[in-house]
């Protein structure tokens, strides 16, 4: 009995001792489910050092990068791509890309400057160019759920379908004539604050309840985890798939009204070029191309850092094509952190 007992004693300290297979396999599951929830924490992080230094960069080669003048103007030039990067935001986190939300953003202002110089009022041209964008992204989302083509392939090509329309709406003018209170209202000042900024900081407020305490914003994180556990899960994948899309058209069409206002005129090619930036700031900011994570505050942060990029090089006279060489670096960059991320985490 003696030694039956000590065998046994014996063997419960060795199990003890012995880490167990599962016991394993539960601690790299926690450590790996730790990393994912600390790895977009971590990136914001670092953009937010990024940004410390390039401020010291600029600082060090010009006394007017630090002045209060520029730093309003930074948060003013990066106010625009900072909401359309919330609405891509939406939309990576659903594991899509949107390629049209430039052109999107240039039909929704081509609609509302038509309807201006017609003399509609002010708050029914404001509705019917984020109607316009809603629509448009509505149509992005319904192209992708209903014949379950890639976001990539259908948003390339209604980037140029949208593109088009925009062209098309004023006939390929330049519309100047626009009323002066409409210019005030999205392209004034509440004290010394742009209100472009204003609009920006409510933007980013609702989209950050909308993410964080909806039913949309928790559907929209399943669903780029794991679109078919969250089908079985019972949510509608495809409404709130393209309920993204749609999100993405109006903050689009909502970003063009304001660089209308800000130039005073409507033209077709008005912010074309923002799709890339605003997919750049997302993923900087921690939005995994993958689907499933996404923050706000990181995807206002990363479209101030561009922002603040190309401030500094005008500051220190950098030619412009110079400035576009930069951005596409900062686009890969961006690119290139995801995907080195998203290794680490798989192994």
């Amino acid at each position: 009995m003696t030694e039956h007992n000590t065998l046994q004693e014996t063997s419960g300290a060795a199990s003890l001792s012995m880490p167990r297979p599962e016991s394993r396999t539960a601690d790299k599951r926690s450590g790996t489910q730790r990393f994912r929830r600390l790895a977009p924490i971590q990136r914001q992080a670092g953009l937010l050092v990024a940004i410390v230094l390039l401020v010291a960069i600029f600082a060090s080669q010009t006394s007017a990068f630090l002045t209060s003048d520029n730093l309003i103007n930074i948060l003013l030039q990066g106010s625009v791509t900072a909401i359309l990067a919330i609405g891509q935001m939406f939309v990576i986190i659903t594991s899509g890309i949107d390629l049209s939300m430039g052109t999107m953003l240039a039909l929704g202002a081509m609609i509302t400057g038509t309807l201006l110089v017609r003399g509609v009022p002010i708050a029914v041209c404001v509705l019917a160019g984020i109607a316009t964008g809603s629509i448009a992204g509505l149509i992005n989302g319904l192209i992708i759920t209903r014949l379950r083509i890639t976001p990539f392939i259908v948003t390339l090509g209604t980037m140029s379908v949208f593109g088009g329309l925009a062209f098309l709406v004023t006939n390929g003018k330049i519309l100047y004539t626009l009323p002066g209170p409409f210019l005030d209202l999205l392209a004034g000042k509440i004290a010394t604050i742009p209100i472009p900024v204003v609009i920006l900081f409510v933007t980013a407020v609702l989209a950050v309840l909308l993410l964080a305490y909806t039913r949309f914003g928790e559907y929209c994180v399943a669903i780029g985890g794991n679109p078919e556990v969250a089908r079985l899960s019972g949510i509608n994948v495809s409404a709130y798939l393209t309920g993204a899309y749609v999100l993405a058209g109006a903050l689009s069409a909502l970003g063009g009204m304001i660089l209308v206002a800000r130039l005073g005129a409507a033209d077709p090619t008005v912010g074309t070029d923002l799709a890339l930036p605003s997919i750049a700031a997302a993923v900087m900011g921690g939005a995994a191309l993958r689907g499933g994570e996404g923050s706000v505050f990181g995807a206002v942060t990363g479209a101030m850092l561009i922002a603040a990029l190309q401030a500094g090089l005008t500051l220190i006279n950098v030619q412009a094509f110079y400035q576009q060489l930069a951005l596409g670096f900062v686009i890969i960059a961006a690119l290139a952190l995801d995907r080195l991320q998203r290794r680490s985490r798989t192994t």
